[in-house]
């Protein structure tokens, strides 16, 4: 990468911490008023406005996806030691491939999020969020804890391939990879994570073992015997998909995704009416609208190949930039009153959140239904349901995600 421009002028943007860990659009809307300025934490030129966004990923060729997300190795010495200890690989993601790679590789991916597999999979949406409202204490719950993550863990478990005996440590091993991207975590996190890649790598290893002797219907197979007409992929690049790509990109966004649509209808009390008046009218559009207003992902990065301008600001070749979907999703140039809650809002389906083109979210459908699902049952089950009193939204402290900790409610 090339040094950045010292004269730029420069923004500061930390999710991390306190004003953006509550509010990022604090940010995003003095961000939009400039052109593409440089964050001196990342080294990076934050990308804020929808049209710049949209001209960055319709331009594979001149913005390379190489770095779209953090590797585990460009952490500092002391972590990438620890994974080399442990044998832990590391290959691109699918998300960092550009083509002519990346074509074969998506297509074996998308494999595992056909048509057909998110409607196997309704059934089990359904017994699952069944079964966890039932088990709910009288009166009051935290939809993230005891809702959206058991719920997300299931489906998105099943639909990889995991036992579901294994959820837990699962999980533990997941945020862990999310710790190793967060190049803003503390050190000695990032390294007791490394420490527990090995146990994952070997757990992985041996799903793929036994998928190679027993094929069945689920994304690790798809990955080992290939799908679509493209072969397999090897050992280690399915384990780098599976851990990252799968499990941490299936898992966070959708969590995140449910408890937002929640929050915003209880905050929303005509929209909450629309919603129980006609849920399966109502909910697909309240889906979306927040999806738009409070995207669950932030972004990705990108990296130059060429000298060239962006929204006025010249970035040579070798730049590093940070796509903020969530800011573009609520660029009031394009989306009129973007921090309104309007379920009619003409033009929507034109947010970022599954981003788009070349590397538009393969597990998007699922989502989606993933979200349907789990609204659909908790608003008929609790048709009374409302915020608990007291609750204050707090938001978790991560780069490339932007999810609630708590979601309290009665009914």
């Amino acid at each position: 990468m090339t040094a950045t421009d010292e004269s730029s002028p420069a923004l500061e943007f930390n999710p991390m911490v306190s004003p953006h860990r509550e509010d990022p659009h604090l940010f995003y809307r003095e961000a939009r008023a400039h052109s593409p300025m440089i964050n001196p934490v990342l080294g990076a030129y934050m990308v804020t406005r929808y049209d710049d966004l949209t001209t960055v990923i319709d331009d594979p060729a001149t913005y390379s996806s190489a770095v779209a997300v953090p590797k585990i190795y460009w952490n500092p010495p002391e972590v990438t030691e620890v994974l080399r200890e442990g044998n832990v690989p590391e290959t691109n993601a699918v998300v960092n491939e550009d083509e002519p790679a990346h074509h074969p590789i998506r297509r074996v991916f998308d494999a595992g999020f056909t048509g057909a597999r998110v409607r196997a999979m309704l059934p089990t949406m359904r017994a699952t969020a069944e079964s966890l409202i039932d088990g709910f204490a009288s009166g009051r719950a935290d939809l993230v804890a005891g809702y959206a993550v058991p719920f997300v863990q299931s489906v998105i478990n099943a639909i990889i391939g995991f036992p579901a005996e294994d959820g837990e440590r699962i999980q533990q091993w997941t945020d862990d990879v999310n710790m190793l991207w967060n190049l803003l975590a503390p050190l000695d996190e990032r390294i007791a994570s490394a420490r527990r890649m090995a146990d994952y790598t070997v757990y992985l290893q041996a799903l793929i073992d036994e998928r190679r002797a027993h094929r069945r219907e689920d994304l690790i197979s798809d990955l080992v015997h290939g799908a679509h007409g493209f072969p397999g992929l090897d050992d280690d690049y399915v384990i780098n998909v599976v851990r990252g790509a799968a499990r941490v990109a299936g898992f966070d966004t959708t969590r995140d995704a449910i408890t937002a649509t929640v929050l915003a209808i209880l905050q929303n009390p005509d929209v909450h009416a629309r919603v129980l008046d006609d849920p399966a009218k109502a909910i697909p559009k309240v889906t979306e609208e927040v999806l738009r207003r409070d995207a669950p992902h932030r972004g990705l990065f990108r990296v130059t190949t060429r000298d060239t301008v962006l929204g006025g600001t010249d970035l040579p070749a070798g730049t590093m930039v940070l796509l903020l979907f969530g800011s573009g999703n609520r660029d009031e140039t394009t989306f009129p009153d973007p921090d309104v809650v309007d379920i009619d809002r003409a033009n929507v389906r034109d947010h970022l959140a599954f981003g788009r083109g070349l590397h538009v979210c393969p597990g998007a459908p699922m989502a989606r239904a993933e979200i349907r699902v789990a609204l659909e049952t908790l608003i008929r089950r609790l048709p009374t349901l409302r915020l608990a009193e007291g609750y204050a939204p707090s938001y978790i402290a991560s780069y490339f995600f932007r999810g609630l900790e708590t979601l309290d409610v009665a009914w």
